[in-house]
């Protein structure tokens, strides 16, 4: 009989090998990045402990912004403008430093000089994705609780006209269309990538109690 542990246990060893090559190819590519990069800074004018930091705001940038949109990728939320564009800038910069290093020994030295930057750049995108992919599951979506049919009150038999009070009207069951429409508007770029918010979410950004939160997200599923 098959261990059912087994395939767990595989997955994972895969993913701490992925994990750990990743990271040391990235050291790797890292230090020789940050070394073009300081000669690059020493060779233009900056010293001492400023020449030291600079190479560190180029790479640093990638690493930030990347965390950012992973952040915003396990909030199941659209990735900053800012954060696209820091990426951009960062691995612009980095890239150039690189080959601005190699261009003293021709074409061919410009590539390689490049490539531990653009190396570092794709395993960082790729330490990213494998952290995305591990992320929780999604919060599990409770049946829609019913709604109570409300019965109309029971009419008194007729009485004599001085005795005759009128009949209370039945309250209407609480309408969430107006809830949903917010929620339309509030979630409008998640929905338009076809995913529904979380009921935590709901709750938080509509101020409703749980009840209340699944009808919305039910509401919002069926008009998908």
């Amino acid at each position: 009989m098959d261990n059912p542990r087994r395939p767990a246990r595989a997955d994972l060893a895969i993913r701490v090998s992925a994990a750990a090559t990743v990271v040391g190819i990235g050291a790797i590519a890292a230090v020789i990045s940050y070394r073009h990069a300081l000669a690059q800074v020493r060779a233009h004018g900056e010293t001492g402990v400023t020449a030291y930091l600079t190479p560190l705001t180029i790479d640093g940038l990638v690493f930030v912004a990347s965390l950012v949109m992973l952040d915003s990728a396990r909030r199941r939320m659209p990735s900053p403008a800012l954060a696209r564009l820091a990426l951009a800038l960062g691995i612009g910069a980095t890239v150039a430093v690189n080959v601005l290093h190699g261009l003293a020994h021709g074409p061919v030295g410009a590539v390689i000089a490049a490539w531990p930057a653009v190396t570092l750049v794709v395993v960082v995108e790729l330490l990213m994705t494998m952290i995305r992919r591990a992320r929780p599951a999604a919060e599990p979506v409770p049946a829609p609780a019913p709604v109570p049919a409300v019965r109309p009150a029971s009419v008194p038999r007729p009485r004599p006209p001085a005795d005759d009070a009128p009949v209370p009207a039945a309250a209407p069951a609480e309408s969430v269309e107006p809830a949903v429409a917010k929620a339309r508007d509030r979630f409008a770029d998640l929905l338009a990538a076809g995913e529904l918010p979380t009921l935590t979410a709901i709750r938080r950004e509509l101020k409703v109690g749980h009840p209340r939160a699944v009808r919305i997200r039910a509401a919002l599923e069926s008009a998908r």
